[in-house]
């Protein structure tokens, strides 16, 4: 199978120069977590801006610092074997797809191969997710604070975390998303002192005040509890890849928590874990 087949034509890019502000903005009005970044003027591709990336860096404003460069990159008539093995070789959700000029054309994610791919792929009901699925998880208390549950996400390098309640029982999910939906770009002014430069600047009766003007985002004074998803869609260990697949496409879901027995939670499945699959079956 063709990337061609399975990309999305025509992406939202970003061009450059632009600010971090800016791609804040887009982030909250596409409600994705990363695009393509190119040249204004030639339409080359840069690279790739993350939400990740923005979030990590609040003190630089030029998106051209922010940008990963170093991105994978496919053809149309490539085949989806060989974008998968970039995604998961790069630990990256998408490829870009350029054409021979280094134009952006579409782009691949992980959720196009799960939706157009595994999920309507009958013989992925034969083989179970138990080979696959992320058993080790970072897990937060439905107590945690937004600020602190964002930088546990950050840190976790992962899109959602399983929320635990007093007992350790599994009450919900949470995930980027959910927490800037509920956020604010806000304009602040911040001061910087100068620092004298020579020996005589020491008799200056004042110290000249740098002031300058930046956007940060605003989390609202809540806890984790206020803003994660409670009505969980789970997976079991003996459930399918195409089960799962189907799950995900219908309910526009990224990962599932996977739990044995009644409620005890074994670890995550991402889509990204899915995609393993066609890489070890196209490849016998």
């Amino acid at each position: 199978m063709k990337v061609k087949s399975l990309m999305t034509k025509d992406p939202v890019v970003i061009e450059l120069p632009a600010t971090r502000s800016y791609a804040l903005e887009l982030f909250k009005k596409h409600k994705v977590r990363s695009f393509p970044v190119v040249r204004r003027h030639t339409g080359e591709v840069v690279g790739i801006i993350s939400i990740k990336r923005v979030l990590l860096h609040p003190d630089e404003d030029q998106l051209a610092m922010l940008v990963k460069r170093d991105v994978p990159l496919v053809k149309p008539n490539d085949d989806v074997k060989k974008a998968a093995k970039l995604m998961i070789n790069n630990h990256y959700r998408r490829v870009v797809v350029i054409n021979g000029e280094n134009k952006v054309v579409g782009i691949l994610t992980v959720g196009d191969v799960i939706r157009r791919y595994l999920s309507k792929n009958e013989k992925m009901r034969d083989i179970e997710i138990a080979d696959f699925y992320q058993k080790y998880t970072s897990v937060i208390w439905r107590g945690t604070p937004l600020k602190a549950a964002l930088r546990a996400l950050l840190l976790a390098d992962t899109m959602a975390l399983p929320v635990l309640d007093d007992e350790g029982k599994l009450i919900g999910i949470i995930d980027e998303t959910d927490i800037l939906k509920d956020s604010e770009v806000v304009r602040t002014v911040k001061s910087s002192e100068l620092v004298a430069s020579s020996e005589e600047e020491w008799i200056l009766e004042s110290h000249p005040t740098l002031l300058f003007e930046k956007k940060e985002l605003k989390l609202p004074n809540k806890p984790v509890e206020d803003l994660m998803t409670r009505e969980l869609v789970i997976a079991t260990e003996g459930m399918s890849v195409y089960d799962v697949a189907k799950k995900m496409t219908e309910l526009h879901i990224e990962q599932l928590p996977v739990i044995k027995g009644k409620d005890e939670l074994v670890g995550m499945i991402r889509d990204i874990d899915l995609i393993q699959v066609l890489i070890k079956r196209r490849g016998k």
